[in-house]
């Protein structure tokens, strides 16, 4: 039980240096970069499992946000890790969602 709660302590409030801030920037980026790529994808086949995908890529670059937010004392260590998780369930869901929907079409001939 000791380690899991050190665990959690670690993780929560990670130190903040350079290499830290280095991360969150290409994480950013990246995530930002993707996002618009997703995006552009679903405004181009404008189905649901696309939208799906764009919306799990949104919240993957939401988890950046948090990051930045913890990193400058925007969020306390506990909401911080909280809505992490929590945006780790709504990309599954998402990522899901997607694939059941996706697999549930039929296809049509035309």
């Amino acid at each position: 039980m000791a380690s899991v709660v050190a665990d959690v302590a670690l993780h929560a409030t990670p130190t903040v240096g350079p290499a830290y801030a280095a991360v969150l920037v290409l994480a950013s980026l990246g995530s930002a970069a993707l996002g618009g790529l997703a995006l552009a994808a679903f405004a181009r086949r404008r189905t649901s499992p696309y939208l799906f995908v764009a919306l799990a890529v949104v919240a993957l670059a939401a988890r950046s946000a948090l990051g930045w937010l913890g990193m400058v004392g925007g969020l306390s260590a506990t909401t911080h890790h909280t809505a992490e998780h929590g945006l780790d369930v709504v990309m599954v869901a998402l990522v899901v969602a997607a694939v059941w929907y996706a697999r549930s079409i039929r296809p049509t001939t035309s």
